[in-house]
């Protein structure tokens, strides 16, 4: 096992091979005063915020083959979970190892009547039919009923930092506040799905009650994008997007480990064998009339009203000096605002080197995103930073140092047989 690096106060590293959930907490969480445990959160604090995620869908499983069946299905570890009834982030392949659906899944609470007979996914509104076809499609004759759930009945919130005073949300705690826990990706709050015909006492009312504040589903997008998570069909393109690519092994959402899933072969000889060269990056746009951003910001700056021009989804990202169309560096995802999410090869935008050869990184280099209206004339532009979080960072190293190790031996070995030639 690799050795451990040093621990955070919050949260202690585990390697990969570990399989953790999460890595420790990283500089960018700790400055925006974020939680990656359900603890009460200090006096001092701002006021956490919620909201109903009108744009999430859920569907449910529920009989004795319903956690087989997922298991044998998804890329990330459902069984044998140690009782946690925090959400799971991961994703549905196709066979040739390309995203499908991202989505969460919801383990049932350790106290239920019949463990393991119940779970929930939640998923982007606009692919649920999708899902549910492709998860009807691979039941044949498992023993579990599959609905697709009355947004009336249920619905996803978020709550972000954590709620203090009273209302602390614990593991285990679903009397008060359905199902769900922390929301295994960086930087994000608590997760959880609320039965609105349960005659419990509301947690909305609780929630206000503590001072928490309603949200809109703009500032929800905008506390995702600073923190580098990309959610949804418009972000991670179905069909397209790789699970590497889109983040989710840092977010514990694929186990190196365990047996056959669909579309296991190009996941795990990515892992193994190859280098993730793109990945998803928060970015912040700026006019290309104005100072480039300063070299050394950090973070990317949410400024509100700012006026410029959106670039569409999938617009090319390339360097400002390139001759003609140059090669893309990237592909812009969605934004809000001056901020969004871009899909950037990670030698040629940042400092990251993933091999021993040269990379193409400019720390002088500028970027511009560029796309042709839609109804024609000149090709419009907005000039594009991206930025690097810690906990990525920290990630990508990992990794490095995993493969390196994995070769040191094989060396070791030849050596050994020269010796005794």
């Amino acid at each position: 096992m690799p050795p451990r690096l040093k621990s955070s106060p919050f949260r202690p590293f585990v390697c990969p091979e570990c399989q953790i959930r999460s890595l420790y907490l990283d500089q960018l969480l700790v400055r925006r005063s974020f939680s990656t445990s359900p603890r009460l959160y200090a006096a001092s604090s701002p006021p956490s915020k919620y909201l109903h995620l009108e744009n999430r869908s859920i569907i449910r499983l529920a009989g004795p083959d319903a956690a087989l069946f997922l298991h044998n299905l998804i890329p990330a570890k459902i069984l044998d979970i140690g009782g946690s009834t925090n959400p799971i982030y991961t994703a549905f392949l196709s066979a040739q190892g390309r995203i499908l659906n991202d989505v969460f899944v919801y383990p049932p609470p350790p106290t239920s009547d019949n463990p393991g007979e119940e779970w929930f996914i939640e998923v982007d509104s606009e692919s649920a039919g999708e899902l549910l076809k492709h998860l009807k499609k691979h039941k044949l004759r498992a023993k579990f009923t599959l609905e697709k759930v009355d947004g009336q009945r249920m619905r996803v919130y978020y709550t972000w930092p954590p709620p203090s005073s009273d209302t602390q949300y614990s593991e285990g705690s679903s009397s008060v506040w359905g199902r769900g826990g922390q929301d295994p990706r960086f930087g994000m709050g608590v997760r959880w799905l609320l039965d609105e015909a349960s005659p419990k006492p509301g947690a909305i009312q609780r929630l206000e009650d503590s001072g928490s504040q309603r949200a809109t589903m703009e500032e929800y997008t905008v506390h995702r994008m600073l923190n580098g998570v990309a959610e949804g069909q418009s972000e991670i393109i179905s069909g397209h997007a790789l699970p590497q690519e889109s983040n989710i092994d840092f977010f514990g959402g694929i186990d190196f480990f365990k047996g056959c899933y669909l579309g296991q072969e190009l996941t795990i000889r990515t892992h193994h064998t190859g280098v993730v060269r793109k990945r998803i990056l928060p970015c912040q746009l700026y006019d290309p009339d104005a100072e480039p951003l300063p070299a050394d910001q950090e973070l990317p700056e949410y400024k509100a009203g700012v006026q410029l021009a959106p670039p569409p989804p999938g617009s090319n990202i390339c360097k400002l000096r390139a001759k003609g169309r140059g090669r893309s560096s990237g592909k812009w995802l969605a934004g809000v605002g001056n901020i969004g999410l871009a899909l950037c090869r990670l030698e040629m935008m940042t400092d990251i080197q993933l091999t021993a050869d040269r990379t193409n990184y400019d720390p002088t280099e500028q970027y511009r995103v560029q796309w042709e209206p839609a109804e024609g004339g000149q090709q419009q532009g907005v000039m594009l930073k991206p930025f690097v979080p810690r906990w990525l960072r920290d990630g990508v190293e990992q990794s490095l140092r995993r493969k390196e190790k994995k070769v040191k031996p094989k060396r070791e070995e030849e050596e050994d047989e020269e010796e005794l030639d």
